[in-house]
């Protein structure tokens, strides 16, 4: 009797050995899935992101999970590191972020993981999307989204027109009420970089008036060139001739239809 109670012990002993080892390695096979799964949401997410705001910063992520956020030049603000986090829900579903940490260990923000694209285009911080950024290239830029109101920062305006095949692009920069500098470009669209190009011709003057309302204009150069470009949003002057739009980022403005009269 007790020679089968101790067998009964020993196969008892070696059924709950065998369930925790079962339990062990469902355990590790699951921890490397989710390992896998995080890889895939890390690599998704690596690549150089636009955000979309009055100063769009550069968010560049790297595939080892490091990242570099830039001002709208490109000098870099904070490095640091991308890891994922899960909000457990009273469901009991985690969903994922992308926990966004800098070098000293400071956290600066998280972004939901798109878990249905792996490889998303935008990305917003946290409950409130209050900060959003586009990936690099993904923007569908048209010619015609240069079109229509005129664009602007502080002093300074830009309109710009379709005439035949070509886009002419007016810049006036006002340094008073009664003088300005004026620049012409004559532009064709890149469809390869979705941008306006001029290779050359551009002008650029000096307009002042008077008291007695006389329009003075004075040429200062001919053989200009340059581009502008949107992105997250905003319109990007680049002047190849003297800079002078390297730090303004303009705003399309808004024209308010008036209500039918009753």
């Amino acid at each position: 009797m007790k020679t089968m109670l101790y067998f009964r012990r020993i196969v008892s002993c070696l059924l709950m050995i065998a369930v925790l080892a079962s339990m062990t390695a469902c355990s590790g096979e699951e921890k490397k899935a989710d390992d896998s799964q995080e890889k895939d949401w890390l690599n998704g997410i690596a690549g150089t992101w636009n955000e979309v705001s009055l100063f769009p910063r550069i968010l560049t992520v790297n595939s080892d999970g490091s990242y570099t956020l830039a001002d709208p030049l490109g000098e870099v603000q904070e490095k640091g590191k991308v890891t994922i986090s899960y909000e457990e829900h009273e469901t009991g579903e985690k969903v994922p972020w992308y926990d966004f940490k800098k070098e000293d260990g400071e956290f600066w923000t998280s972004f939901a993981v798109d878990t249905e694209n792996e490889t998303p285009n935008d990305i917003y911080s946290g409950q409130d999307g209050a900060m959003h950024f586009i990936r690099e290239g993904s923007e569908k830029i048209t010619p015609d989204d240069y079109l229509g109101n005129s664009w602007s920062y502080g002093r300074c305006y830009i309109t710009i027109d379709k005439v035949k095949k070509n886009y002419v692009v007016s810049i006036r920069w006002s340094s008073s009420a009664s003088e300005s500098s004026n620049w012409t470009y004559n532009c064709t669209f890149d469809k390869e970089k979705s941008c306006l190009v001029c290779k050359g011709g551009a002008i650029r003057e000096e307009v002042s008036v008077n008291k007695k309302g006389k329009v003075k204009s004075k040429t200062i150069y001919k053989d200009g060139s340059g581009s502008f470009v949107i992105k997250g949003g905003t319109l990007r002057w680049i002047d190849d001739k003297e800079n002078s739009g390297y730090d303004m980022y303009f705003v399309k403005e808004e024209v308010y239809e008036e209500a039918p009269a009753e």
